[in-house]
């Protein structure tokens, strides 16, 4: 029974990893140019340096679309990228329901929960994700 959880474990690990529909531009440093902070909202370096007080907040951040997984466990899991932030801090995930999504390079306004130190399993922890989010694709 316990091989049985470990073989559910890893492939949950890959399957968040890389995803059926996973695509990705996440690893290309800089790809995301400085995006303007929506109205009301804040920068995704801002999430994760006030993510103690806007834990359980909903909150607005607007960013490309470095990496998007669709319907792992029953979510999708979108990757944003602001501009802002250095590596640990620039990169923002997002849950969404499964009507939800974009393509990687849109430029998005998304508004979620935040959760601080998140942990999915399988080795898999957030310093800080945003969840149940809404998207709007923006031109």
């Amino acid at each position: 029974m316990k091989s049985y959880f470990m073989i559910i474990a890893m492939l949950l690990a890959t399957f968040i990893a890389w995803g059926p529909d996973n695509t990705s531009l996440a690893g290309e440093k800089g790809k995301s140019p400085a995006i303007a902070k929506p109205k009301g909202g804040y920068t995704i370096e801002e999430v994760y340096t006030k993510k103690d007080e806007l834990k359980g907040k909903k909150v607005t951040v607007r960013g490309e679309v470095v990496k998007f997984n669709s319907n792992i466990m029953g979510k999708n899991w979108i990757h944003i990228q602001d501009g802002s932030g250095k590596e640990g801090t620039n990169d923002l995930t997002v849950t969404t329901a499964p009507d939800q999504g974009a393509n990687v390079g849109d430029k998005v306004l998304v508004t979620g929960t935040v959760t601080a130190n998140k942990d999915v399993g399988a080795g898999h922890k957030y310093v800080v994700i945003l969840e149940e989010g809404t998207i709007t694709v923006e031109k």
